[in-house]
């Protein structure tokens, strides 16, 4: 007669064929950059050489599931607990835009609802977090990035992006498949920093994004030096980031580099984000269609700006330099406090 042990054990045993596709799986490392991505992530000093701008290479590389079939259902589940259902059409699935970092698991089942199928993975933890939104080029997370203190910049809460609808025009630049993979993110607002003397933002009022979305009009110039010549829109658009209640949210200007990427010069800088990181991000955008190439001298002007400002650290100066030019000290905190605070969490991913 078998032991007791031995009987919950055989139980055991059984009970994991019926509930599982398999008794092991291993985890693999998926990286969602592509191998010029790789490159110039790398040593952004070849970034200009690799990438133009004048082809879309922003995108990441998809996480594919394939051997499936018509009917299909894969269900992926993150670390964090959040489910999401994709219906299959066709023999494979491609799953973009996921956390950094983040581990996943999925299973497909049939039309019975048996399980077929079953896999884990991880996500490489390289920022930045690069996302496809089919329709609109140079769109990536602000968030997972390093601060100074070793930990990583809270995703899916800040995005930047090129334009999403036509200069001039109100015409949509998202199709329906990037309108669904922006409303995954859970986008609340909208930050457009096109000016509205020109119609350059096409007499927006609302968000193309859909209903839900409020949209935010902060014009920034043009024409070189656009840190500098700036700095008296920042405190309306510190105004909409120092609310919690307006994230996730997304700022561009029109290709998502110059107006877009003095802002992030001085968000990244208040999260403590390296130099060479500044640089790694701000060159990137080669990697979109951004009709030309952007070089290192743009980062460079504005670490020189700066340092006409009070304090001893980068953060420090452009914090000086913000207050200096009207805003508010609560707005910079809460900021910071949104995008670092261990309270505050981080929401939003897509497929």
């Amino acid at each position: 007669m078998l032991s007791l042990i031995k009987r919950l054990s055989i139980f055991v045993f059984i009970l994991c064929l019926f509930t599982s596709c398999s008794t092991r799986i291993e985890s693999e490392v998926y990286n969602p950059h592509s191998l010029d991505q790789m490159k110039a992530l790398e040593d952004w000093k070849i970034t200009t050489l690799i990438a133009k701008g004048d082809q879309e290479k922003s995108r990441p590389e998809p996480y594919v599931v394939d051997g499936l079939s018509d009917g299909d259902k894969l269900l992926l589940l993150s670390g964090s607990g959040k489910e999401s259902q994709i219906d299959v059409d066709g023999e494979s699935v491609e799953i973009y835009n996921l956390l950094l970092g983040e581990s996943y698991s999925w299973t497909v089942s049939d039309d019975s609802g048996k399980c077929i199928k079953e896999g884990k993975f991880i996500v490489s933890q390289d920022p930045p977090r690069n996302l496809y939104i089919d329709g609109v080029t140079n769109v990536r997370d602000l968030g997972g990035w390093i601060g100074e203190n070793g930990e990583r910049i809270k995703q899916g809460l800040v995005y930047r992006s090129a334009r999403l609808n036509e200069n001039e025009s109100k015409k949509s630049l998202l199709t329906e498949k990037g309108r669904k993979a922006l409303a995954s993110l859970e986008i609340k607002s909208e930050i457009d920093l096109r000016k509205i003397v020109d119609n350059e933002n096409g007499g927006l009022t609302e968000s193309p994004i859909g209903e839900g979305v409020d949209y935010y009009s902060i014009p920034f110039e043009t024409g070189g030096g656009y840190l500098q010549k700036n700095l008296s829109s920042f405190p309306a658009l510190f105004k909409v980031l120092g609310d919690e209640d307006n994230y996730p949210l997304l700022f561009h200007c029109s290709i998502g580099t110059d107006r877009t990427g003095a802002v992030s010069f001085v968000l990244l800088s208040l999260l403590s984000v390296s130099e060479d990181d500044l640089y790694r991000d701000y060159l990137f955008s080669n990697f979109g269609y951004i009709e030309g190439i952007r070089r290192k001298s743009a980062i460079d002007d504005y670490l020189l700006f700066i340092e006409r400002y009070q304090g001893e650290t980068r953060k420090e100066k452009v914090y000086s330099m913000l207050i200096d030019n009207g805003v508010e000290k609560k707005d910079i905190d809460s900021f910071i406090s949104i995008m670092t605070d261990n309270d505050y969490l981080s929401i939003g991913e897509g497929i």
